[in-house]
C-alpha cells in the first residue's frame, strides 16, 4: 500500500523513512551531520527520530570529550 503523503500527524514526525531521501536529508540538516552518517545509523538505530537523535548526540559528546 502506497505511502498517502497527504496524511501527516505526530506518528509521522516521530520516524524517518530512510527509503525518502527527503527525511534523511532534512534530518542531516537539522543536526548538523552528513547525509551518509545519518542514513546508516537510522538504520541501524530504526526509524524513531529520538533514537537517532540521540545516538548522534551521544556520539558528538564523545567526539567533543576526546578532544
Amino acid at each position: 500500500m502506497p505511502d498517502d503523503k497527504s496524511k501527516r500527524g505526530r506518528a509521522d514526525q516521530q520516524r524517518i523513512s530512510v527509503g525518502e531521501p527527503y527525511e534523511v536529508s532534512r534530518l542531516a540538516k537539522k543536526v548538523g551531520l552528513p547525509y551518509s552518517l545519518v542514513e546508516n545509523v537510522a538504520r541501524k538505530e530504526g526509524p524513531m527520530r529520538s533514537d537517532i537523535e540521540a545516538y548522534l548526540n551521544r556520539s558528538e559528546e564523545r567526539r567533543v570529550g576526546k578532544e
